[in-house]
């Protein structure tokens, strides 16, 4: 999932906040560029309740599991790994379904049908042993996809990769009932490594990215559960701009109209110090992403990111220049448009958008203050709407951008 950042620190809210204020009024805003201003939706409280996020241990300090928001079709919801529970909220923080692992949450006190007449009609919490819950997805239909470990028992060793595979994808339908669960070779299949990301495209089929040490797996099944392509994408045997260029994939993203896969690769090269003759690796050659074809398992046409380019900033009494992070891919939009963030100064992004054939079609700058946030998550609609969940120190609050306003625009 991209852009999933803990950063716990110690708070100085009132400190951070000017200094935030003082930053966009300084001219660090890149010139020229439109910012896209957030709307905040929604609020959550930390805690156990049925309609709260427990982020934290009990001496506060943050939790490894996973937390993860997914938007579709207006409604949000969000897997919190601590507490084995899927929620489901409206666009106006109203909690609408809960699936929950009964052993580690409370009864859910706000869905007591004595509470209110009309709630068995339009509300619904339902238990389910949930383990250890991960990525999620939804499709046009409201089934929802769960990554979540598997028993001891069913977890095997696969030597070739070197790994333990121990995940699965559970399937469960809008009423929140299992009905079956999907391995490597599709219904009641061997499972999975660490899956890096679920992913739903237009025809309700579902695509799961797992990463290992060596090599990405990519299983992409129909809406019916069946394995439809399976791909390997060897480390060794990355396409290079250069033969001394050295590759890493940074994310992988499937298209959600056609049996595509787009690999967002950095290349770094060897450089080697005069003074001390150590070698190191410097990422000094253009990004790129590449389409990868499941049918053929063959690297098609690629786009070159735009060079990220360099920054002044004051060490001591000097201005030096620093060069910016890279652009990373926060996700492909139903119509073919990739969206791309990086960090530009603290507290402020760029977002760069660019059509299927590299050509930028759209920048705008985005403030997300990454000073006051313990945890955050962002990520894209099929719609190419941005969201995100971003957890301060006493709550969390869902947000978005109105980014595909940005498409219409394009279009026009």
């Amino acid at each position: 999932m991209l852009f999933n950042t803990v950063k716990p620190q110690p708070r100085l809210i009132g400190l951070i906040l000017l200094g935030a204020a003082a930053l966009l009024a300084s001219g660090c805003r890149p010139s020229g560029i439109e910012e896209l201003s957030s709307n905040e939706l929604f609020t959550l409280e930390f805690g156990k309740m049925e309609d709260q996020l427990d982020l934290f241990q009990i001496k506060g300090e943050l939790l490894s599991t996973k937390n993860r928001l997914i938007m579709r079709d207006g409604l949000f919801y969000l897997a919190n790994g601590n507490s084995s529970k899927i929620m489901e909220f409206s666009s106006y923080g109203d909690l609408i379904f809960l699936l929950y692992n009964s052993n580690t949450n409370p009864k859910p006190v706000s869905f007591n049908p004595d509470s209110s007449a009309d709630l068995a009609a339009t509300r619904q919490a339902v238990t389910y042993p949930l383990m250890s819950i991960g990525e999620i997805a939804v499709d046009s239909e409201k089934h929802l996809y769960v990554e979540d470990a598997v028993p001891e028992e069913r977890q095997v060793k696969d030597k070739e990769l070197g790994v333990v595979l121990n995940r699965s994808v559970l399937r469960f339908d809008r009423h929140g009932k299992l009905t079956y669960f999907i391995g490597q070779e599709g219904m009641g299949g061997t499972p999975f490594p660490f899956i890096d990301g679920l992913y739903v495209t237009e025809k309700d089929e579902l695509v799961v990215i797992c990463r290992t040490s060596r090599s990405w797996l990519v299983f992409w099944y129909s809406r019916q559960g069946t394995l439809l392509y399976q791909v390997e994408i060897d480390l060794k045997n990355l396409p290079l701009p250069q033969k001394d260029a050295i590759p890493m994939v940074a994310k992988i993203h499937p298209d959600l109209r056609q049996p595509l896969l787009y690999l967002m690769l950095y290349y770094f090269q060897n450089t080697i110090d005069e003074s001390t003759k150590s070698t190191s690796s410097v990422k000094n050659l253009p990004a790129r992403i590449y389409s990868l074809a499941l049918d053929s398992g063959r690297y098609g046409n690629y786009l070159e990111v735009p060079q990220d380019g360099f920054r002044k900033e004051l060490v001591g009494t000097k201005q030096i220049e620093v060069p910016f992070p890279s652009y990373e891919l926060l996700g492909v939009s139903g119509g073919g448009y990739f969206f791309l963030l990086r960090a530009e100064d603290q507290n402020l992004y760029q977002l760069l958008i660019l059509n299927d054939k590299g050509r930028i079609v759209n920048r705008r700058v985005m403030v997300i203050e990454d000073s006051e946030l313990y945890f955050k998550s962002v990520r894209l609609s099929s719609t190419g709407i941005i969201y995100a969940l971003l957890c301060q120190e006493y709550g969390a609050k869902i947000l978005w951008w109105r980014s595909d306003k940005l498409l219409r625009e394009e279009k026009e």
